[in-house]
């Protein structure tokens, strides 16, 4: 039941609860205090009363009488009893009426409030009646009574409004959810909320978050339309090279060469989609673990020895110790794709892979792509100006640069009249 009620009125309810109980054991409180007091009161005048008649008592033989100056004051009563019950003498008003067992202490009967005490070897009562102070009680009470119902029907409607204010920020929140599950519209944000309490928290979180949400959006999008169009154009040239080499018959010679030519093709068009593929699996959550950079260093530069020495350079290692939090396939394919670029562009007899605490870095002696040109080869399929003729799809340094962003490392390059180098800066170790 409770559960399908809306949350305005749970927290209205859980309000008015805590404000009701407050309120009741505040009023009972009162109450109580009040009667308590009264009572002490009334008990301390009769005390005084009974002080003055004792001083008052005068005996002859088995009599005894109250002096002729005693006046008790008001509706006081004043007796003076035998231990048998037997009156003796009485002043005042009122009659407190049938005497019952004669006990010492204060007492309440027939409506009246009666203190009773032994005075050598009789019995002296003072009483008053208490219907006035039952009656300023049960005012009292009445009045708690109303005044409790009032504010507990003012806090119900005051909880109300004050957690309607409160969630409004929260109703924004969820009709900017619906327009944009309904819509998909990314463009809509929430309405800030004012002040910097939880709600304003709350609309300028969902905010950002929408923000980074279009825009991973966005860059998806155009992730796509890049990747449909750089395939597109090696998979053009494959069917335009299987619908020449299809056109007429051809002696076995002929199709083999056809099919060396389109075999190149298919193993470029396997490469990028490997790329892309790697891309893509950056955006999944990967645990971190501590990985010793030199020897990754050492096992893949190994890998890269032969084609070095292809081109008649060598790679050259200066390694230290150094322990990094990072995936050890990640710092593999992050490694392999700058000593591939090196290979492709840079010049001079090595390529040098100088590992230092925390640091990694790749050296080569070639001029590096244009310092202004930098920011934009961080995107996926982006080249340089001047490399079309160099194999190469424009995801490696994209690819780099994403990984090194998980890591939550700096990608730093560097030019210098001894070439480029790019420069992998990791977070100290905790």
């Amino acid at each position: 039941m409770i559960q399908r009620l809306s949350l305005r009125v749970k927290l209205t309810l859980g309000y008015v609860l805590v404000f009701t109980v407050t309120v009741l054991l505040g009023g009972g409180g009162v109450f109580f205090a009040a009667r308590s007091a009264l009572t002490a009161s009334l008990d301390t005048t009769l005390r005084e009363t009974a002080s003055v008649a004792r001083a008052s008592i005068m005996t002859a033989g088995t009599a005894a009488s109250f002096a002729p100056q005693l006046r008790p004051a008001g509706d006081l009563h004043i007796e003076l009893y035998r231990p048998d019950g037997t009156p003796l003498a009485q002043v005042g008003d009122g009659d407190e009426g049938p005497v019952g067992e004669l006990r010492p202490g204060l007492s309440t009967t027939a409506e009246r409030r009666v203190l009773t005490q032994q005075v050598e070897g009789l019995y002296l009562r003072v009483s008053r009646p208490s219907e006035t102070l039952s009656e300023f009680l049960d005012t009292l009470a009445r009045l708690l009574l109303l005044g409790s119902g009032g504010m507990i029907l003012a806090a119900c409607g005051g909880g109300y409004w004050l957690a309607n204010r409160a969630l409004r920020p929260v109703d924004a929140v969820a009709r900017t959810a619906e327009l944009i599950a309904g819509q998909g519209d990314y463009a809509q944000r929430v309405p800030q909320a004012p002040g910097g309490d939880e709600m304003a928290r709350l609309t300028r979180t969902v905010n950002t978050m929408l923000d980074r949400l279009a825009g991973t959006i966005e860059r998806e999008k155009q992730f796509a339309r890049t990747a449909a169009h750089e395939l597109r154009t090696p998979l053009t040239a494959l069917r335009g090279r299987l619908d020449l080499t299809l056109e007429r018959p051809r002696d076995a010679a002929e199709y083999e060469k056809a099919l060396r030519s389109m075999q190149g093709r298919v193993d470029a068009l396997g490469r990028l989609t490997e790329g892309l593929l790697a891309l893509a699996r950056t955006d999944a959550p990967a645990p971190l673990e501590r990985v010793e950079l030199a020897s990754i260093a050492i096992q893949v530069s190994e890998q890269f020895e032969a084609a070095a020495a292809e081109q008649g350079q060598v790679v050259r290692l200066d390694l230290e110790e150094s322990w990094v939090q990072a995936d050890a396939a990640g710092l593999e394919r992050v490694l392999s794709n700058l000593l591939e670029n090196a290979l492709k562009y840079g010049v001079g007899p090595e390529i040098r892979v100088v590992v230092r605490p925390q640091t990694l870095i790749v050296q080569d002696t070639g001029p590096g792509p244009d310092p202004a040109q930098w920011p934009r080869l961080l995107q996926p399929f982006e080249r340089g100006s001047g490399v079309q003729g160099v194999s190469g799809s424009g995801l490696g340094l994209a690819l780099v640069a994403t990984l090194a962003a998980r890591w939550g490392a700096r990608l730093e390059p560097g030019w210098s009249e001894h070439g480029f180098q790019v420069t992998l800066r990791f977070p100290a170790a905790s």
